[in-house]
């Protein structure tokens, strides 16, 4: 294993992936930026947007990061309080940790086969990590959540072999944090506590201690949404299991979302939607997660270290979180839930691949009577090829080209900056697609278009004191006929219409009367 190596190769490649990564992107990682850009000027935990209506919010500003967690936003303020208030200065922590990934990768493989080649070999595909590099070096969660999985997973495994309560209290603060930067964190704690449960002696002590560790973690920021909302954590989001298509997400009321409206939906479409996940989850595994052709490496890994703790424990936690994205949450899971929670097990996954292919090597060359030195050397370097160039096409044909016909990474914010020189100074608040983004393109308070059709947006515009509204090609279906024709409604003017990068128009309402 050669440390240094992995460490410059995991830094010239997220640096090289830095340089298409100008803006957050998306909305999870335009809040994560907005909320750090508050807690950097010495805003504290509030938001200046409303994004969804589960909480059945009542103003803004409103308490931030009831449904994402603080902890991206806290270490991207941590960088802008010593770098400035800017998306490269947010942006340095993560691709510093995206950089560690293949070194941190690197040590699990080693500590799985005490082969340094093979150790190596599996820092290299976590250098070249596919799908995932772009959202590596972005403000969110991905490279985060993927080191906190691995040392996770790792001080369990100790843990259980050593079966010492300090141990497990380092593995509840770890899981704490986990928490702190992802929902998801709860199901690498289940994962722990199977793991005491599965240990052989002094579990009560263990038990005590793993929720000790993750107690004193998560204690202030329950503390901190008991005083703000009243409840440990956000007051709707349990109104996510009744779902009945993605945009519910955004809903007004969120008391829309309820129990009786889902039992109506029926068992056939309720079966219908969980067996789109099903398949749709799993295409992303295969995809994603095992950039194609890793996936039957890591499985036959796995499949060949299946009774080392440092496996079963990340493979039991990819279980449990496909079946949560799969019957629970069937409509989040499929729309990245799962691709984002799942790097906490890429790391050992990443480990597991030079294993798979040594043994699909080593049998291979003895039908074929291959010189298994010269193959292993070859094919186990062709692999590496392999990853890196279908990270490069994947790159450049996700990011560079657009890119380069002004369609890039998080070309959305322009449009807003443009939407914003439309308006006047003294304009007051927003409803938009996107409220983060356009918040932070444009210094305004914002909230989301709600799905439903016009009277529901116009509900939404009395109670939140909306002035204007820009609407996109991407809004609620059933404003298809405003988009179709923006001065339809008596209550809206038409002020300007402008294109978006691929073409389409962007229309600017002022509410009139409501």
């Amino acid at each position: 294993m050669r440390s240094s190596l992995l460490l410059s190769v995991g830094l010239a490649t997220c640096l090289a992936a830095a340089i298409w990564v100008r803006a957050p992107g998306y909305m999870d990682a335009d809040y994560y930026l907005l909320t750090a850009n508050q807690l950097a000027e010495g805003k504290g935990f509030n938001e200046p947007v409303l994004w969804n209506y589960l909480d059945d919010p009542s103003h803004i500003p409103h308490p931030s990061h009831l449904y994402w967690l603080p902890l991206t936003s806290l270490v991207a303020a941590g960088s802008m309080s010593l770098f400035g208030v800017s998306f490269r200065a947010a942006q340095v922590p993560f691709i510093l940790i995206a950089a560690a990934l293949p070194l941190l990768t690197a040590q699990i493989g080693f500590q799985l086969t005490h082969d340094r080649g093979l150790a190596t070999q599996a820092g290299l595909f976590a250098a070249f990590s596919g799908f995932f590099l772009p959202f590596n070096v972005t403000t969110d969660a991905f490279a985060l959540y993927a080191a906190l999985g691995a040392i996770a997973f790792w001080l369990m495994a100790s843990a259980m072999e050593k079966q010492s309560p300090r141990r497990w209290l380092a593995v509840g603060v770890v899981i704490g944090l986990g928490n702190l930067a992802r929902a998801d964190g709860l199901l690498l704690l289940a994962t722990a506590v199977l793991a005491v449960i599965l240990s052989k002696r002094d579990r009560a002590r263990g038990l005590g201690s793993l929720l000790a560790g993750f107690v004193l973690v998560l204690g202030p920021w329950w503390a901190r949404n008991l005083s703000a909302v009243g409840s440990l954590a956000n007051p709707g989001g349990l109104s996510l299991l009744w779902m009945l298509s993605y945009d519910d997400l955004f809903s007004y009321p969120g008391a829309v979302l309820s129990f009786d409206r889902w039992r109506a939906a029926g068992l056939a479409s309720l079966t219908a939607a969980r067996g789109s996940a099903f398949v749709w989850n799993s295409a992303r595994l295969v995809a994603e997660n095992g950039l194609v052709f890793l996936g039957p490496f890591m499985l036959l890994g796995a499949i060949r270290h299946r009774t080392r703790p440092l496996v079963r424990l990340p493979v039991t936690y990819l279980g449990l979180l496909f079946a949560a994205m799969t019957v629970a949450f069937p409509f989040v899971g499929p729309r990245g839930a799962f691709f984002h929670s799942s790097t906490a097990a890429m790391p050992v996954l990443w480990a597991l691949a030079p294993v798979g292919l040594r043994a699909a090597i080593d049998w291979a060359g003895h039908k074929r009577q291959w010189n298994l030195g010269q193959a292993r050397q070859v094919l186990g370097a062709a692999a590496v090829v392999l990853a890196a160039g279908t990270t490069i096409g994947l790159y450049v044909v996700r990011l560079i080209i657009p890119s380069s016909a002004g369609q890039g990474w998080g070309v959305g914010l322009q449009t807003y900056r443009e939407v914003d020189a439309q308006l006047p100074a003294s304009a007051g608040r927003v409803a938009v697609n996107n409220p983060p983004g356009f918040s932070l393109a444009s210094g305004r308070e914002a909230v989301v278009i709600p799905n439903g059709p016009p009277e529901t947006l116009r509900q939404v515009v009395r109670k939140y004191r909306v002035e204007w509204i820009v609407l996109e090609s991407n809004h609620p279906a059933e404003l298809d006929l405003l988009y179709a024709n923006p001065e339809a409604l008596p209550w809206l003017r038409l002020v300007v219409t402008i294109e978006d990068p691929f073409g389409k128009p962007v229309y600017l309402l002022e509410v009139r009367g409501t």
